[in-house]
């Protein structure tokens, strides 16, 4: 029998696999927790209650899929926006944006279904946002109220690569709208809003009329001119002979402009011209070929003999609108398809991944954004396709230290091959890593960015090493890859007070992760916000096959089952009240279930089908849900309630010393499906018990002393729970968006209630022959070193608790408890076994942190 005293000094390796039971003899097993359910932990080693959320309003749909955004133009201009089925929202410090009394609004073509494929990147006042069935967008703001979106203008480009059939193009004019005409069926339908690049500019394509014509609209071209082909009359123009002495020898004849505008007006080489209006015929000509240009002089090619003429008349000089097979079509189009990523880097705009081209980056000229004329100059735009042996989907574009990409099958690095910015020149795509990248944009943490893998299980660590001049891509979930086995649907980083990244799974689960790597602090916990999602329902089938000895199980939301036994075939009344008989057909038999849950003091059943029964408890008295078991899942098939899930989550800056952390929560809210826009309140609340906010979905009553509380109408039906004037309050049900309080009070918080559970490792003390694992030993003591906590239990499962008393007879029975700062010695309860867990818990919508726990017990070797 050995006795020992155990620390569990902190609990930085947050909630930890069971995988890891065993795993005594590395140091994250002491750092922790079996269970870290609804807390947080710090860089500094505590583990604090995850603040309640604040109910800031019902998004417009709760019927659709919603997500949030964040839209921050600085650290202290922040906003939230709401994106829903073909319209977007404002929010912003916790209230949403509304003006002359409804909420601003803006339309969009992005339906419920395809928000959450948006990606996004932000420059000032303007957000660009992408999605692979839609034109790249941009969203401004110019006023609090004022806000817009329309397609990117791209002028110039991209473009796909330049023509190589023997198809031809041909103008019917140079400027203004013009129709263009292909020589074999080219166009689509789905053309409409491509541009095209031929002759010497741009245009976009405005309306379909064949496989070979369409109408498009002249763009301004590189030299800010809008117009197809150069155009210039004037009478300065003169006609030089390149061969006075008619030696007949190769020359070039020349054209002399004393106004000098040839370079301005756009002339190039390469160009084929007309000239008319010259006073002599010979020099009126249609195939004219420029092969050297000066603002004063142009040359034409040896075959293009010209005659002197002095200048006088008005000559006009036009570049040629001829079939050319020198064309090439927009990038971006529906026939094509649409960026699916897009990103900033070293002041260019950066798209990727379209339909057609999955694998290529686009980035626009170095400072303008919308232009992606391409070019060999060192500000020119760029065209770069990923060279794998594999078609590898590029699914996020994210700018660290270099551009990183994540493609399906790897990770790759975009930066210069010198010590410079990218350029047309100098640009390499480097592969780093083979792993595969998540459709989920990643989060970047200092020079660090945080990936989801392709499976959607592992979130890895792209960080660059100066040893390998390489990046290296490790698993953050390696010690707690249950904590992601929902599956990561979006990720959000609160830089601010401890940079946690948090992820919303597709199970509507929460999950964090306290990420400090200069600390060696890498502590995933899990939260379920408070409320439950769904219904439980039964659906009776194959009545006359319902076995005698079936049954039901109602778990109640305190953990509680009551079981329910189908007993023989008959018209008789159940024998037992807890049983029912097969009647007639379906349909009776679910009026018979029906009437016998209903008849349980505990439960309240509705019948919104004929042979289906809904479930609900009268009055819960826990925070849980409702959950149904069958014995025959076939005739008696069931639905359980689960936990409210969490659907988006964004975080900005804020006004005060924490980033903002913004959530939507769907609920069934009195039989109905609702969909809220919510806000974590801060975690430091001050030090105050009245400040306390833990709940969810909740709002703060402050005023003169009141009974009746109103304003609760979004969480109409439900029990919540209440923090009156610092002091607990019997829960309450909500009626008619009300609840009426047992004592007045000046300030009160209501809202769902939540449960915060640590269950520490088992216990490692040592015993007289070696480790302690597996021995029978027994806890007769703990410290909890806390701060700030108050209304706290302790046990050593969490079906045997203890409530630690915090008051003392020098406490004033009407007044709440201060909050406690200290050591609190507890004797505990918990019997011989051989694990030796210590669990914490907080149910109350009081706070707690614990620093440390500091067991005492004794183990036994035999």
């Amino acid at each position: 029998m050995t006795k020992a005293s155990f620390a569990f000094t902190n609990f930085t390796a947050g909630e930890l696999s069971s995988r890891l039971d065993g795993r005594t003899d590395i140091n994250k097993y002491f750092n922790g927790c079996k269970t870290l359910k609804n807390l947080l932990v710090h860089p500094h080693g505590g583990a604090t209650r995850r603040p309640g959320t604040e109910y800031i309003a019902e998004v417009k749909a709760s019927a659709n899929a919603t997500r949030i955004i964040p839209f921050e133009f600085n650290v202290e201009q922040t906003y939230i926006l709401e994106f829903g089925n073909n319209y977007f929202r404002v929010y912003k410090d916790g209230g949403q944006i509304v003006d002359s009394g409804s909420a601003v609004e803006v339309t969009t073509t992005y339906t419920s279904a395809q928000v959450a494929d948006l990606k996004f990147t932000q420059s000032a006042d303007i957000m660009y946002v992408v999605h692979p069935s839609h034109p790249p967008r941009k969203i401004s703001r110019t006023a609090h109220t004022a806000w817009a979106i329309a397609d990117v203008d791209f002028r110039r480009g991209p473009f796909l690569d330049e023509n190589t059939t023997a198809t031809t193009f041909t103008s019917n004019g140079r400027t203004g709208s013009v129709t263009v005409t292909a020589s074999g069926s080219t166009f689509a339908s789905t053309d409409v809003g491509r541009l095209i690049k031929f002759y010497d500019g741009f245009a976009k394509i405005t309306a379909y009329s064949s496989a070979t014509s369409v109408t498009a609209a002249v763009q301004e071209n590189a030299d800010l001119r809008t117009e197809l082909m150069p155009s210039y009359a004037s009478n300065t123009i003169a006609f030089k002979e390149g061969d006075p002495d008619s030696t007949g020898l190769e020359h070039n004849d020349r054209i002399t402009d004393s106004a000098a505008q040839f370079l301005i007006q756009g002339f190039k080489v390469g160009q084929t011209c007309t000239t008319t209006g010259a006073g002599t015929s010979a020099n009126n000509q249609t195939g004219l070929v420029i092969v050297q240009v000066t603002s004063d002089t142009i040359l034409f090619a040896p075959s293009n003999d010209l005659v002197d003429e002095a200048a006088s008349n008005t000559i006009t000089l036009s570049g040629n609108l001829g079939a050319t097979d020198d064309w090439s079509l927009g990038a971006f189009s529906a026939t094509t398809g649409y960026p699916a990523c897009i990103t900033f880097f070293e002041q260019r705009l950066v798209f990727a991944n379209t339909e057609t081209q999955p694998q290529t980056l686009f980035f626009s000229k170095s400072g303008d954004f919308t232009d992606f004329n391409t070019g060999t100059a060192d500000g020119d735009a760029l065209i770069y396709t990923i060279g794998s042996n594999q078609v590898n989907v590029i699914r996020y574009l994210t700018a660290s230290r270099a551009l990183l990409v994540g493609t399906s099958g790897g990770e790759f690095v975009v930066r210069a091959t010198s010590d410079q910015p990218i350029s047309p020149t100098n640009t390499q795509i480097l592969r780093q890593a083979s792993y595969g990248s998540a459709n989920i944009q990643p989060v970047t943490v200092a020079n660090v960015a945080l990936f989801v893998q392709r499976a959607k299980r592992k979130i890895r660590e792209l960080v660059y090493s100066f040893n390998t001049d390489s990046y290296t891509a490790p698993d953050m979930t390696i010690l707690a890859e249950h904590i992601t086995g929902g599956l990561i649907k979006e990720m959000a980083l609160q830089q601010e007070p401890d940079n946690i990244v948090w992820c919303v799974l597709e199970d509507g689960k929460l999950v964090g992760m306290t990420y400090r790597r200069e600390e060696e602090v890498i502590a995933w916990h899990q939260h379920e916000i408070g409320g439950a999602s769904g219904t439980a329902t039964i659906t009776v089938t194959d009545y006359g096959n319902i076995a005698v000895g079936s049954t039901i199980t109602v778990t109640k939301s305190d953990g509680t089952a009551i079981t329910f036994t189908s007993e023989a075939a008959g018209s008789s009344a159940a024998s037992s009240s807890l049983g029912w008989r097969p009647n007639t057909n379906n349909d009776t038999t679910a009026d018979n279930i029906y009437t016998m849950l209903n008849a349980h003091a505990d439960l309240t059943v509705a019948n919104p089908a004929a042979n289906v029964v809904t479930v609900t408890e009268t009055t819960p008295s826990a925070t849980g849900y409702i959950t149904l078991a069958s014995s025959d899942s076939t005739r008696l098939a069931v639905t359980s309630q689960t936990h409210a899930l969490v659907e988006s989550i964004a975080t900005i800056p804020s006004s005060s010393s924490e980033d903002d952390v913004y959530m939507v929560v769907q609920r069934t809210i009195n039989g109905a499906t609702k969909r809220y826009v919510e806000k974590m309140k801060p975690m430091d609340f001050g030090t105050s018990v009245e400040d306390a906010f833990f709940l969810d979905s909740g709002l703060t009553y402050s005023g003169s002393a009141a009974t009746s509380i109103s304003g609760l109408s979004h969480l109409e039906g439900q029990t919540v729970r209440i923090l009156a004037n610092g002091a607990t309050h019997a829960d309450k049900q909500v009626a008619s968006g009300a609840i009426t309080l047992d004592r007045s009070v000046t300030k009160a918080h209501i809202g769902l209630a939540y449960t915060s559970t640590l269950q520490t490792m088992r216990i490692e003390a040592g015993g007289e022959e070696g480790t302690s694992q597996g021995k029978t030993k027994r806890i007769h003591d703990v410290t909890l070193r806390l701060y700030n906590s108050v209304g706290v239990k302790v046990g050593a499962s969490t079906s045997d608790l203890d409530i630690i008393p915090f008051r003392s007879s020098k406490d004033a029975m009407d007044e709440p408890l201060a909050l406690f700062t200290g050591d609190k010695e507890v004797e505990f309860r918990g019997g011989f076994e051989t694990d030796g867990h210590v669990v914490v818990q907080q149910e109350q919508a009081l706070p707690l942190t614990v620093l440390a726990i500091y067991p005492r017990l004794i183990t036994f070797d035999q």
